[in-house]
């Protein structure tokens, strides 16, 4: 049986003789050999931030391009810079041409990744006293034999109204980041920006439930009553070991998947720490992901939040150029101030170890794929198994603890021969209880927010989006969203909250019934959100934005009814255009 959820504050419980010192010699023999493979290895890059039109682009070029060029890995990310630019060089080497938007965008890969091209000199036409932007995608850069360093601002400003209310909308997002490399062996990153906002209705109901947490961000203030204000922090060093692996460490997210939505790991929540080994060989993209979390807390005064733990595994193989086949493994877990170092195990079975260890903890399985065909169309899917017991499948009883989610998407390139006029379409379905667990230091969730999907359990979903380049500096894309979801209140577990144990203090189910289960039980939320962009980008990184959401749902309880309209504009700078769909 699971251990009892502790209602008391963590810091009440911690005694400085109950530090685990096993992990001390392990850790440092891992360091002292990465520094003696790493003398004669380059830098391995640092990644492209989440979301940003690089990731359309490169996914664009690989559906289009995948026979003629360099195999390639997309189911993790954020990618490396220096991938990226290795296949924007192998693009020009296949002497691949197209339009005006074309060489657009596949410039725009090199101006992104400049550290990475050594033959190439990407320099401003007009650089301000000397030292200002001398290349047209960083602001400052130094570049010496020893030394490479880039810093960029980071600013995003909108203003907008929601339909009915009288306050105005607004983000107001400051900060700067910089990343660089030492004598091409360490490589390193650090993101800082100081938030204020008060978002779209619906966001802020989210921010204030229980548990309450601003969607993709930590730890929070109040803010003239409605809004929020907050630090987002991101920050690592990356190295190369062998040629073949690249570890990586430091505070970041990550995302496991090909579609819009990931049932294995997606970026929106917080950050958390993180030690990261991908090792690339062959046909083989193998990724290691160890991580340190913040279990659900309650909102409140100064103290130590309790930890919870996190091993991650992804084995991707490019069976042919254009059809990859992948398997994923994790496991979420908690200790009393240690990470339990069987985990650490970089080729094991975690549900073999979570079984020999008396299955205290939360191992979830899947697969992925990927295929491209055509030169025009992307299919691709994943499977997840929580729990999943195929004797009681075949009764078709409903049993409560067979959890799992299926997704299936398609990505479609030119759309009826339209060159850069883009569609896809995606499909989500998690049965009730998905992700949940006996505690919840072990649930799939990390500081109050899902690890996967942002719905949660319980739940179907369809998903279409059209983004369509007009000019090379200007594009529109339009996103809508429709769900059904089983939602619970407060005195209910229907299966959509994943944050309810599955057990109490006792020892007792909570959930509402062993037997006939099925997706969207409970009370039912009908969700639909529209959300349309237009971004002009007047020079690299900098866009001015036009955008519109519109959100209804209709539920089985009608103090859950809502409609929602908003229009706004801003400017951002080095930041992706952050959605809230859900």
């Amino acid at each position: 049986m699971q251990s009892e959820c502790s209602h008391q504050p963590y810091y009440q419980n911690f005694k400085p003789e109950t530090l685990n010192l096993r992990l001390f010699f392990p850790a440092s023999l891992v360091i002292l050999l990465c520094l003696y493979f790493v003398q004669d290895s380059q830098a391995q890059g640092t990644t492209i931030p989440l979301n940003g039109d690089s990731y359309h682009m490169f996914d664009r070029f690989n559906v289009k391009y995948s026979k003629l060029l360099p195999r390639t890995h997309t189911a993790v990310k954020p990618y490396s810079r220096k991938k990226v630019a290795e296949y924007a060089m192998a693009i020009t080497d296949a002497n691949l041409t197209g339009n005006k938007r074309f060489k657009y965008n596949h410039s725009y890969q090199y101006i992104e990744n400049s550290e990475w091209l050594e033959d190439t000199v990407i320099r401003s036409k007009k650089i301000l006293w000397r030292v200002i932007y001398p290349e047209p995608a960083n602001l400052f850069s130094v570049n010496t034999e020893g030394f490479i360093l880039k810093i960029n601002p980071v600013l995003h400003f909108e203003l907008g109204k929601e339909k009915d209310l009288n306050e105005l909308k607004f983000v107001n997002t400051r900060g700067a980041e910089l990343r660089g490399y030492i004598k091409k062996k360490i490589g390193f990153y650090t993101y800082l920006t100081d938030n204020q906002q008060r978002n779209m209705s619906y966001v802020q109901q989210r921010i204030s439930e229980d548990p309450e947490a601003v969607p993709g961000e930590g730890f929070y203030k109040d803010f003239k009553e409605t809004g929020v204000d907050y630090f987002t922090a991101r920050g690592y060093v990356v190295f190369n070991i062998l040629d073949a692996i690249d570890v990586s460490f430091g505070h970041d997210k990550h995302f496991f998947g090909n579609g819009i939505r990931s049932f294995f790991l997606s970026d929106y929540g917080n950050n958390y720490l993180f030690l990261k080994l991908h090792t690339t060989i062959w046909r083989i993209s193998y990724t290691n992901l160890f991580t340190e979390m913040t279990a659900t807390y309650d909102r409140g005064g100064d103290q130590l939040l309790k930890k919870k733990y996190g091993a991650f595994h992804h084995l991707n193989f490019n069976v042919t150029h254009w059809l990859d086949l992948a398997l994923f493994e994790g496991v979420m877990f908690e200790r009393e101030n240690h990470f339990e170092l069987q985990y650490l195990n970089p080729i094991i079975f975690y549900r073999s170890i979570e079984q020999e260890l008396g299955s205290p903890d939360n191992a979830v399985v899947g697969m992925d794929f990927k295929a491209n065909i055509a030169r025009r169309f992307q299919l691709y899917g994943q499977l997840l198994f929580d729990e999943f017991n195929l004797s009681q499948l075949r009764e078709g009883n409903g049993w409560w603890a067979n959890k799992f989610a299926v997704q299936s998407g398609l990505k479609y390139i030119d759309v009826f021969g339209l060159d850069q006029l883009d569609a896809q379409f995606e499909f989500n379905w998690a049965r009730p209880y998905t992700y949940t667990h006996n505690t919840l230091g072990t649930s799939y969730t990390h500081y109050n927010q899902p690890l996967a999907h942002p719905l949660g359990a319980n739940f179907w979903e369809i998903l279409a989006q059209l983004r369509y380049q007009i000019l090379p500096e200007l594009t529109a894309k339009a996103s809508l969203m429709y769900a059904i979801k089983g939602t619970d209140d407060a005195t209910s577990n229907w299966g959509g909250n994943i944050f309810i144990p599955n057990v109490d203090d006792n020892g007792s189910l909570t959930v509402q019934q062993e037997f006939g289960n099925e997706v969207t039980q409970g009370i039912k939320q009908k969700i639909t959100l529209f959300d349309f962009l237009i971004s002009y980008q007047v020079k690299h990184q900098l866009y001015f934005d036009i955008n519109v959401v519109a959100r209804k749902v209709s539920s089985d309880n009608p103090a859950q009814d809502a409609t929602q309209v908003y229009g706004g504009f801003g400017a951002r700078l080095n930041i992706p255009y952050r959605s809230y769909n859900f």
